[in-house]
């Protein structure tokens, strides 16, 4: 094997193991990346239910109620 042959070997080697450790990092941080996006949408909305309650179309509906209109419009 010459040292060409040698040196191409190992770095596919490195590269497929680069991809392996890439893919299983990047699940988890994609999920919790997600999760922590979900969470402050849902926060924002309920907010927005709270100044929305009671209010014009919401008129006679609680916080919860807008919030869950609110969430089913945007998530």
């Amino acid at each position: 094997m010459s040292v060409m042959q040698a040196t191409s070997l190992a770095f596919q080697t490195s590269c497929e193991w680069c991809k392996t450790v890439r893919a299983a990092v990047t699940k988890p941080v994609i999920s919790l990346y997600r999760g922590i996006l979900l969470g402050r949408q849902l926060h924002a909305n309920y907010r927005v239910a709270e100044q929305l309650a009671g209010r014009g179309d919401y008129r006679g509906m609680t916080v919860s109620e807008v919030a869950n209109l609110i969430n089913q419009q945007t998530i």
